[in-house]
């Protein structure tokens, strides 16, 4: 059995969220259109520059959807898991890839011509609200990222921190626990700086009363502080 029928394949494409509403007779089909790579952690999937004539969807493992700054530095765009749809904005666009995409971890991808959703489209233009929702969220997270990076790297942290306690908060009797969700070096990249720069980040937040610190988790002592702090505003 090929690649363009394995089970992971249309496993995966069936969990996508760009169609939800497709049938399963087309999901067969862009199970059989697509190309899938397996890539070690680091390989490079798509540079800034490339034409942009393909997406992906997420097989297994993660990728990395990044942009690289002017003093050379990786700003984390997204990560992207299972079943997630990959570079599918920028292919629907056309033109090039305004970014770089690399595993960052062990992962299998399958590609589809930009044309396949196209098709999909003319052939069931039910699937359309689908496409549009999850793009529209795409736009929404893009531009959430560039308000982010335009934030002091302390503000970035107590953005990134307290998002992550109302998905992942834990109630404990001194503060919402939270997990980083990454490593810290990893976390740096996400947040636009460099590890030595986030450690006194992390520093700033400790002396200020806000959070603890041990390790990857997180106590949050102070939400309302946290949340201001991120949203670059203060309380007057």
């Amino acid at each position: 059995m090929g690649d363009a029928v394995r089970e992971d394949v249309r496993g995966a494409l069936r969990a996508c969220r760009l169609w939800h509403a497709a049938s399963d007779e087309s999901i067969a089909q862009l199970a059989a259109r697509s190309q899938v790579e397996t890539a070690a952690r680091g390989t490079t999937l798509a540079a800034e520059g490339d034409a942009a004539e393909r997406f992906g969807v997420v097989i297994t493992g993660k990728a990395r959807v990044y942009s690289l700054a002017a003093d050379g530095r990786r700003v984390t765009l997204e990560t992207v898991e299972s079943g997630e749809p990959l570079a599918a904005l920028a292919a629907l666009a056309g033109g090039r890839f305004p970014f770089n995409i690399d595993a960052a971890t062990p992962a299998t991808i399958a590609w589809l011509p930009r044309e396949a959703l196209f098709d999909l489209l003319a052939e069931q233009p039910g699937v359309a609200r689908d496409l549009i929702t999850d793009l529209a969220g795409r736009v929404v997270h893009f531009t959430s990222v560039v308000q982010t990076l335009t934030l002091d790297v302390p503000a970035r942290l107590a953005r990134y921190l307290f998002q992550r306690s109302l998905a992942t908060g834990r109630p404990t009797s001194r503060g919402l626990e939270v997990d980083l969700g990454m490593r810290k070096n990893e976390l740096a990249e996400a947040l636009g700086t460099v590890p030595e720069t986030l450690s006194r980040a992390f520093a700033r937040l400790k002396s200020d009363g806000v959070l603890e610190l041990d390790g990857s988790r997180v106590t949050v002592l102070d939400v309302r502080a946290l949340a201001a702090l991120g949203s670059g505003y203060d309380e007057t």
